[in-house]
């Protein structure tokens, strides 16, 4: 893929199909908002977890009160750290400070992310904190272009607002009756991410401009990785594929009509 910047902090990924998602870098405004909101949900954690840590090292022994103090501070850590990469895996780049803040951590590529990169940028975050209130991720941030906080750049990944994804060419969803869906037994819309929607939506925005085989070959690229995720058939018109799983993904009702 190639990744280029525009101005206004809009940044647009090319893929190999020539297809282009834009996307709106989230500003430091944005990111410590979002920040602010996971710490606020952490904090009743975190206060509960250095209780338990004193009441246990007043009412043990030494030695025995000291390793449950180490266990209890580790068990806080792996908290913090699980808290952030569980909610970006399980909800495609956003913690509950991010949704609430329409932002969404994705790869520099425009892809969503997995376990390794979450971890790794979570990890990082504990020098992005240093010397406190994030103070070197701040510097960081300042001096890169996207906005990028030193786990982010670790991890090769970077914060987006969520209406980025959107193609600024609008798209008319196809006109199908419920009685002509093929692919619907099947076809499971919550798997779709939004960098797949947003190149569902460039294909059907250019489709009638490209040649018959070029859109084939297109469709093909663009639905193959999805239908096999779903657990789609082997034998797909990928262009009716498309057209089905973009109905369904961005008006269901559509399909009852």
């Amino acid at each position: 893929m190639t990744t280029k910047r525009e101005i206004n902090d809009r940044l647009y990924v090319e893929t190999p199909e020539q297809i282009r998602i834009n996307y709106s870098i989230a500003g430091i405004g944005s990111r410590f908002y979002a920040a602010f909101v996971d710490i606020a949900v952490l904090i009743p954690l975190i206060c509960i977890g250095v209780y338990v840590i004193i009441r246990t090292h007043a009412v043990l022994d030494e030695n025995f009160g000291n390793w449950l103090v180490a266990i209890t501070s580790i068990a806080i850590f792996a908290l913090i750290w699980g808290y952030y990469i569980a909610f970006e895996i399980t909800t495609n780049g956003q913690s509950p400070g991010k949704r609430a803040l329409g932002l969404r951590v994705i790869k520099t590529n425009g892809y969503p992310i997995n376990f390794s990169d979450s971890a790794i940028r979570n990890l990082v975050r504990i020098i992005d904190f240093l010397p406190f209130c994030y103070g070197a991720g701040l510097v960081a941030m300042l001096f890169n272009k996207n906005w990028q906080r030193l786990g982010d750049l670790a991890a090769g990944t970077l914060v987006v607002k969520e209406d980025a994804v959107a193609s600024p060419n609008p798209v008319h969803p196809p006109t199908i009756q419920k009685s002509n869906f093929v692919y619907a037994g099947w076809i499971q819309p919550a798997q779709v991410t939004d960098a797949e929607l947003a190149a569902i939506r460039e294909y059907l925005v250019r489709r009638r401009t490209l040649p018959l085989p070029r859109r084939l070959k297109l469709a093909h690229t663009i639905g193959d990785p999805i239908a096999r995720k779903m657990g789609g058939h082997k034998h797909i018109d990928y262009d009716v594929f498309l057209d089905e799983l973009y109905v369904l993904k961005t008006n269901p009702r559509s399909a009852e009509l």
